[in-house]
C-alpha cells in the first residue's frame, strides 16, 4: 500500500502542477525541465520583434508563462526555482512555421498519381526538435490522421508542436493527387469547407486546379466562420484571389501566374510557363509594384517556402549529412536520385532565374509593408524534411532574400503569430505570453545558421531536449 502511495505521489509531482496533461512515458523521455518556476539567466535575448539582441538578460518562467524578463542585475530570483546559466547562449522565441505537413514525397511514383506518405511519428518530433513550437499544416492528405496527431500531442501522448490544422486541399475539377477531392461546382466546394470545419479544421488551402467561381464559394464559407484561407494557385492569379477575399498565398511568388502572357481566365497555363514568366520579370516595373501594393492593400499575406524550391535549383548545395542520416534507406535513395536529376535538368536554368526573382520580390513585398511569413513544405524532391527544412527556410531568408538575421527571426516568429492571430500569446518574448522559447548555443542574431544549434526547446514552459528528439528518429524518417 505504501509503495502504491509513493508511486502516486511521484506521478502527481513529476510534472508541473500548472499542466493538466498526463504525459506518457514516451513523452517524458524528452522533457528536461518541468519545474513550476524556471529561471534562464545570463543569456543573449532575441525578442522576436527585430530589436537588437541584449546580453546578460534573465527570463523567468512561472507556470508555463513568461513571468519576468530584464537585465540580470535587476532580476529577483524566486526561491526554489530551477536556474539555467546561459553564458554564451541565446534565448529566442519558438518558431511559428506556416507551411508544414505531416507527409513527405515518397519513394515511388506510379503513372498518373504522385505518391505521398504520412509520417505521424517522425515529423512531429522533428518539428519540435528544431524549435518549431507552433506550426500550421498547410494541406492534409490524411485528415483524420492529422486530427489524431494534434490530439495526441495536446494530450501529452507524443512529443510535438502546437498545431493549427489545415483541412484537405480545396481542389477544383481535376487533380493529379488521388488524395484530393475534385470539387466540380461552387456548391460542392462550399459544402466541402463546412464539412471539414465541423471536423475541427481551422484553416483551408485552395489548390492549383481550382477556378474563380469555386474558389469564391469556398472562401466565402470560410470567411463566414472566421477561418483562415490560403492558396497554392495556378488557374487563378494572385490578383484574382485577392479580389475574392483570400487571406494568404503560398510559396512566395513561385506559384503566381499573374505575368504569364496570354493566360486564359480559369485555366491552368502550360506547365512551367509561370516559372519562365517569373524568371524574365522586371521586378522594378510598375506592374509588379502595383500587384504587390494591391496585395498589401487587401491584407493578403505571403508565405515564403524557399527551402523546397531550392531542391530544384542547379545551384543547390550538396545534401546535408544530418539530413541523409535521418532518412530511411528508401527515402534517402529517392532524394539522391532527384538531387542528381535537378543538377542536369533542362529546366534548371528557368528555375534558377525564377528563384532569384522570387527572392527579390519577397523582400520587396516585405519592405513595402506586406506581411511575410515562412514555411517549409516538406515535399518537393524529398530532401526538405520537417525540422531541418525549417532551419534551411529561415537561412534562405538571409542568403537569398537579403534579410538581416534579426528580420528573418521576426518573420519566423512574430509574423507567423500575427498571421495565425496568436500574437497576443506567442511569437515574442514578453511578460504574460506563453513560454515558447529556444535556447541556442550561439548567436543567430549575427549568424543565422546558429539556429541549428538548438539545445533546449521550451513549449508552454516545459523544456525538451532537442538532441534526444533528433536521435529518436535517426534513420527512420520515411518509415513512419
Amino acid at each position: 500500500m505504501k509503495k502504491i502511495f509513493v508511486i502516486a505521489l511521484w506521478f502527481l509531482f513529476s510534472f508541473p502542477s500548472f499542466s493538466q496533461i498526463t504525459f506518457s512515458d514516451e513523452t517524458k523521455k524528452y522533457i528536461e525541465f518541468s519545474d513550476d518556476v524556471i529561471v534562464l539567466k545570463n543569456g543573449l535575448l532575441i525578442d522576436g520583434k527585430g530589436s537588437a539582441a541584449k546580453p546578460q538578460q534573465t527570463v523567468i518562467i512561472r507556470l508555463g508563462k513568461i513571468d519576468w524578463t530584464g537585465d540580470d542585475s535587476k532580476a529577483n530570483i524566486p526561491k526554489g526555482a530551477a536556474i539555467l546559466d546561459l553564458k554564451g547562449k541565446a534565448i529566442m522565441p519558438g518558431l511559428v512555421m506556416l507551411h508544414e505537413h505531416m507527409y513527405i514525397s515518397a519513394s515511388s511514383r506510379a503513372p498518373r498519381y504522385v505518391h505521398l506518405k504520412q509520417l505521424p511519428v517522425t515529423f512531429p518530433r522533428l518539428y519540435l526538435a528544431a524549435g518549431a513550437t507552433t506550426i500550421r499544416t498547410c494541406g492534409s492528405i490524411e485528415p483524420y490522421s492529422d486530427i489524431q496527431i494534434k490530439r495526441d500531442i495536446d494530450l501529452g501522448l507524443i512529443p510535438g508542436p502546437s498545431i493549427e490544422l489545415t483541412a484537405p486541399y480545396v481542389q477544383g475539377k481535376k487533380s493529379v493527387f488521388p488524395q484530393m477531392k475534385e470539387n466540380k461546382t461552387p456548391d460542392e466546394a462550399a459544402a466541402f469547407v463546412n464539412y471539414w470545419a465541423d471536423q475541427g479544421f481551422t484553416s483551408f488551402k485552395a489548390y492549383m486546379g481550382i477556378d474563380k467561381p469555386t474558389l469564391k464559394a469556398a472562401i466565402a464559407e470560410a470567411n463566414k466562420r472566421k477561418l483562415k484561407f490560403t492558396g497554392h494557385l495556378d488557374a487563378v492569379t494572385y490578383r484574382e484571389a485577392a479580389e475574392l477575399g483570400i487571406g494568404n498565398l503560398e510559396h512566395g511568388f513561385m506559384s503566381s501566374t499573374d505575368f504569364v502572357i496570354d493566360k486564359k481566365e480559369n485555366e491552368q497555363p502550360a506547365p512551367g510557363s509561370g516559372i519562365k514568366a517569373l524568371g524574365k520579370l522586371n521586378i522594378q516595373s510598375d506592374s509588379v509594384k502595383q500587384l504587390l501594393q494591391f496585395l498589401i492593400d487587401k491584407k493578403v499575406g505571403i508565405t515564403s517556402s524557399l527551402s523546397v524550391f531550392e531542391g530544384y535549383n542547379s545551384t543547390q548545395p550538396m545534401p546535408n549529412e544530418d539530413v541523409l542520416n535521418a532518412m530511411s534507406p528508401d527515402t534517402r535513395d529517392y532524394y539522391l536520385k532527384n538531387f542528381a536529376l535537378a543538377k542536369s535538368s533542362a529546366n534548371s536554368a528557368d528555375r534558377d532565374r525564377a528563384f532569384i526573382k522570387n527572392s527579390k520580390m519577397e523582400k520587396l513585398f516585405y519592405d513595402m509593408g506586406g506581411l511575410l511569413t515562412v514555411g517549409t513544405d516538406p515535399t518537393g524532391n524529398g530532401g526538405t524534411l520537417a525540422g531541418y527544412g525549417n532551419w534551411r527556410a529561415i537561412e534562405l531568408l538571409v542568403e537569398a532574400d537579403g534579410f538581416t538575421p534579426l528580420e528573418a527571426i521576426k518573420i519566423a516568429t512574430l509574423n507567423g503569430a500575427i498571421a495565425l492571430g496568436f500574437d497576443k500569446s506567442i511569437g515574442t518574448i514578453e511578460i504574460g505570453k506563453s513560454a515558447d522559447l529556444l535556447v541556442i548555443d550561439g548567436d543567430p542574431s549575427k549568424n543565422i545558421s546558429d539556429i541549428r544549434k538548438v539545445l533546449h526547446v521550451f513549449k508552454n514552459g516545459l523544456g525538451y531536449d532537442s538532441k534526444k528528439l533528433f536521435e529518436s528518429v535517426k534513420g527512420k524518417v520515411g518509415f513512419y
